[in-house]
């Protein structure tokens, strides 16, 4: 049994731990057929879950979690006020077992501890990776082949092996961005809380629209968001104890994994046409990447994407064909902030609601805007279901569920 701490971002705890239960029952086993381990005791921490369970199990979260940064092993936790001893125990740890050669990234953080100065912790790790694998500070040319993470406080020494590589939030299907874009880690925990406690029957008579889509994030993490991310490369492939079944691009077939839920369509609207490329090309990569993973069972899920503003009245001539004014409709938006919303004379989120709420009048609508412009009261027919606080990218921000009475 090994530890593991998957991180998250803060608030996201509980839900990462809700997909990591959904996943759980369909993890592979080392005879790649479908493992029976229990799940694990999972302690919530601020910031990610800390658990014990089988190593091959573990490593697999990082196909499935979209909530979570990354993965760690822990490797020790121990206390120490020497360097010395920091040193003896981080060289007595086997990683001659994971790690091809001593070329690494690190990140290290000590706070509150005599063992402060992260530079020298640095130096002393650097300095047993290479007398463990024979090399010289600075000789190696070699790309890095994991990356270690030391953290110091309170005397406490954690040292974790990173098992995922690039963040999480890099799907390996976003082709192109558009500008500031929205974290996918941001967009699929918004969808999760917007879908809440509806039945995978009642989504799949669900149209999703983002009037605002920008580079379509929205869009293409509700599409893929029970699908598994096998296609980009993880850091633990590099790992030497790697077993030989995930170095196999077919291993994917393996999984017993069932029909996934999703909406029954797509919408999209921009008034830039560049993102309207943009979006169907991110979007045509989801559908390959996923029609990859089922074959045969793979059904593809329409997008129509729109050259127009969303907050003007809308032509049903010009949108024929479209389900905008089929039911039921639901909208989730990242609005850019300011001065289109301004010179469209809507003003802040009361006039964005009450917009939309109004031209679309949609069974749902989900509004990220910043918290200071936290809205007052419903648009009329309107509740307010959640308010969820999210950093977006620095931004204090609110997430405003509205649910039509």
């Amino acid at each position: 049994m090994n530890k593991f701490f998957v991180s998250t971002p803060l608030g996201y705890e509980l839900s990462t731990l809700a997909e990591m239960k959904e996943c759980w029952p369909y993890l592979l086993g080392k005879d790649s057929k479908t493992h029976s381990l229990p799940f694990p005791e999972v302690e919530v921490l601020q910031g990610g879950l800390e658990f014990e369970t089988d190593l091959f199990a573990a490593l697999q979260l990082n196909f499935f979690l979209k909530t979570a940064n990354r993965v760690l092993l822990r490797m020790t936790s121990f206390r120490t006020k020497d360097l010395p001893k920091f040193y003896q125990k981080f060289k007595a740890l086997p990683w001659r077992e994971y790690l091809p050669h001593s070329h690494v990234e690190w990140e290290v953080a000590a706070q509150k501890s005599r063992l402060n100065n992260e530079k020298r912790l640095q130096e002393s790790a650097e300095k047993a990776l290479h007398e463990l694998f024979g090399t010289k500070a600075g000789s190696t040319s070699q790309t890095p082949c994991a990356a270690i993470y030391i953290r110091m406080e309170d005397d406490l020494c954690t040292i974790s092996l990173d098992s995922t590589g690039e963040h999480l939030h890099k799907r390996g299907w976003s082709v192109l961005k558009g500008e500031a874009p929205l974290r996918e880690t941001i967009a699929a925990y918004l969808i999760k809380e917007m879908i809440g406690e509806a039945t995978p029957a009642e989504l799949q008579q669900v149209t999703l629209f983002d009037p605002m889509m920008g580079a379509g994030t929205f869009l293409t993490e509700a599409r893929s968001l029970w699908q598994g991310q096998f296609q980009r490369p993880y850091s633990f492939q590099n790992w030497k104890k790697t077993p030989k079944l995930f170095q196999s691009p077919s291993f994917v077939f393996n999984y017993d994994l069932p029909k996934s839920a999703v909406f029954k369509a797509f919408i999209g609207m921009d008034i830039e046409e560049k993102m309207l490329t943009v979006v169907r090309e991110n979007y045509q990569e989801v559908e390959k990447q996923i029609k990859a993973q089922e074959k045969d069972k793979f059904q593809a899920v329409p997008l129509q994407v729109y050259l127009q503003d969303s907050l003007q009245v809308y032509h049903q001539d010009s949108l024929k064909g479209s389900k905008l004014s089929g039911e039921p409709l639901w909208m989730i938006v990242n609005p850019p902030y300011g001065e289109r919303l301004s010179g469209a004379g809507l003003g802040g989120l009361k006039g964005l609601a009450e917009g939309f709420c109004g031209l679309y009048q949609p069974q749902k609508i989900g509004i990220l805007f910043p918290e200071r412009e936290k809205l007052s009261a419903a648009p009329k027919g309107y509740l307010i279901e959640k308010e969820l606080k999210i950093n977006n990218g620095g931004l204090r921000c609110l997430f405003t569920l509205l649910t039509r009475l």
